[in-house]
């Protein structure tokens, strides 16, 4: 529950959540009879919206984490002893409404580490992300992972689950337990190349210092910044985004103010 809470939280820090806040205190500042302030956070949260809405700034707050570690090609990819594939890209079934795992813009992780696995990066794949039992998913990410990499073609055999995990953070701690019963001491961390700086940090500061990690980002969203005139019109698209490369930067100063990252 602590984690649920948290995510709750974290909505406080969201520009979006700003902009609510300014247009419910002018709504206020309305009733109070102070019409010049009304106005003030009015044309405050006008703008803010504005601002978060265009497309060209999420794209540059997204560009700022993803350029940190780019995509490399197949054959510039490190070989190690096991890929560590991190959830986020798919959510479990859900019968009766879902009856299989449900794909995500962040599911390159999942293909990317089968073409990981058959150009002989890894012997073994690890795949960790537990459930998020609120959301009414039972089943976890790391068994939604499991399913599809078998269905890409990957023997069962060499996929070791991690399903506890609800966090980057627990992720690292969880998987590093698994490391020595499997004579682990290399991997390739695949996750989305927005999410590859937090996770990277954390690993290197929980894991042993005897496990050597390299990156293998995937799941490239800015291609370009500001490349279509459309980029500078405000759109539910860009707030998407902004919202998506706020959360990565929000986690990246939790995790750095808690000691995690």
């Amino acid at each position: 529950m602590s984690v649920y809470i948290a995510k709750v939280l974290s909505y406080l820090l969201y520009p979006f959540s700003w902009v609510i806040l300014l247009f419910t205190m002018s709504f206020f500042a309305t009733l109070i009879h102070k019409q010049h302030l009304a106005k003030w956070l009015s044309l405050s949260g006008l703008c803010l919206l504005w601002l978060i809405s265009l497309p060209i700034t999420g794209q540059w707050l997204k560009h700022q984490l993803e350029s940190r570690y780019p995509a490399q090609a197949i054959e510039q990819i490190h070989v190690a002893d096991a890929l560590l594939v991190l959830g986020g890209g798919v959510h479990g079934s859900a019968p009766p409404w879902r009856l299989t795992p449900d794909l995500n813009d962040a599911a390159d992780r999942v293909t990317y580490s089968a073409q990981l696995y058959h150009a002989g990066k890894a012997k073994v794949i690890i795949v960790s992300g537990g459930t998020l039992s609120w959301k009414g998913v039972q089943q976890s990410e790391s068994s939604a992972m499991k399913s599809l990499l078998m269905q890409l073609g990957v023997p069962e055999s060499v996929i070791i689950e991690e399903s506890q995990s609800q966090s980057t953070y627990e992720n690292m701690v969880n998987t590093s337990k698994l490391l020595p019963e499997a004579k682990i001491t290399s991997l390739l961390m695949v996750t989305s190349a927005a999410h590859m700086p937090r996770s990277l940090a954390t690993a290197n500061k929980v894991m042993s210092d005897s496990i050597v990690i390299y990156p293998a980002s995937t799941d490239i969203r800015v291609v370009s910044i500001g490349g279509d005139w459309l980029d500078y019109l405000p759109q539910a698209s860009g707030l998407a985004q902004l919202t998506e490369a706020w959360h990565e930067w929000i986690g990246w100063l939790v995790y750095r103010l808690k000691g995690y990252a």
